[in-house]
């Protein structure tokens, strides 16, 4: 592994110098800087998360998921906003639970956020996490591998990581577990300086499960949804993109600070908001202050979805938001 020095989640300061004038994006067709729209504005209260997301059509190639990805990410504000000056190591956690039909449009969308990111943090070492601590999906993992050493990646230096090999470390969970005090957690996640979560919304909760398998209890539990938690505090994800299917054939990308903001907007999208099992996980979650589970506290940018929140009309300057 590389020799990333002393810059780490466990000592780094918690001053944090916001990147102020990114540079601009030159690939494909998008023009505007990765800034972002002021989502997170003086009309917007500070208790709502803000979601961008745009709708993909039911095949697309990689310059379509290029675009769509970034503006994804310019509406939820910027996924800039997930480092700081310090930024030295970015570790990157791949979807586990990929269904094989859907391999190759998400292997797009995987593709084109390593780039984005790539783009925001320049100077960083990236690091894409794969698998979970019992193994995984070898096929999956094969063809993660192979795309990061295709024409359009293996020149900006991602690392694979394979959690099943990485070290571990018995760790407690902040302010205590909900279903353990303890859990074995690869050392890599505690020695980076940015963990971003990259889900693939098969299933409910799709960015929550999507950091299963990334630590395991010390101790025997029976309660999942305390477990799912538990694993979303060690980890510490600082920014969220999820690729998920939308029924009529569409797909659609959520890009947030806030994942659990981002699995209640795709309940709501894809049908599931009536799974009451779900949504009981993500107010769990919003009550150790993991995100926002109440819809109306939500805020989507770029695509209209009923039932989240909107700022009145007198105070609404975000006029062409969904175009």
């Amino acid at each position: 592994m590389t020799n990333r020095g002393p810059s780490s989640r466990l000592v780094r300061s918690v001053f944090l110098m916001f990147l102020v004038v990114p540079t601009l994006w030159t690939v494909g067709r998008w023009t505007e800087p990765p800034i972002g729209v002021d989502a997170v504005s003086a009309v917007t209260p500070g208790h709502v998360s803000v979601v961008g997301a745009r709708m993909l059509p039911e095949t697309f190639d990689a310059a379509a998921a290029d675009s769509l990805v970034r503006r994804a990410m310019y509406f939820s504000g910027g996924v800039h906003k997930a480092f700081d000056g310090d930024t030295r190591w970015v570790l990157i956690r791949a979807a586990h639970d990929v269904a094989p039909a859907a391999r190759a449009s998400h292997l797009l969308i995987l593709e084109a956020t390593l780039l984005a990111i790539r783009n925001a943090a320049a100077e960083a070492d990236l690091a894409l996490l794969v698998g979970k601590l019992d193994g995984g999906d070898d096929t999956w993992h094969t063809q993660i591998a192979q795309q990061l050493q295709g024409p359009r990646l293996a020149s900006i230096g991602v690392e694979l990581l394979l959690v099943s090999e990485e070290e571990t470390e018995a760790i407690d969970v902040p302010d205590s577990g909900m279903a353990a005090d303890f859990y074995d957690l690869p050392i890599a996640l505690l020695e980076c300086d940015a963990a971003i979560n990259i889900a693939h919304a098969g299933t409910p909760l799709a960015a929550l499960k999507n950091l299963s398998g990334l630590a395991r209890p010390t101790s025997q539990t029976t309660d999942a949804d305390a477990v799912l938690v538990d694993q979303a505090l060690l980890a510490e994800v600082s920014y969220t993109l999820s690729h998920l299917q939308v029924p009529g054939g569409q797909q659609m990308i959520l890009a947030s600070r806030d994942g659990v903001a981002i699995d209640r907007v795709a309940a709501q999208v894809t049908g599931a908001a009536s799974d009451s099992a779900s949504l009981a996980a993500l107010h769990l979650a919003h009550t150790r202050f993991l995100g926002q589970s109440d819809l109306a506290d939500i805020k989507v940018s770029g695509a209209d979805v009923p039932g989240t929140w909107v700022a009145p009309k007198e105070d609404n300057p975000e006029e062409n938001e969904t175009e």
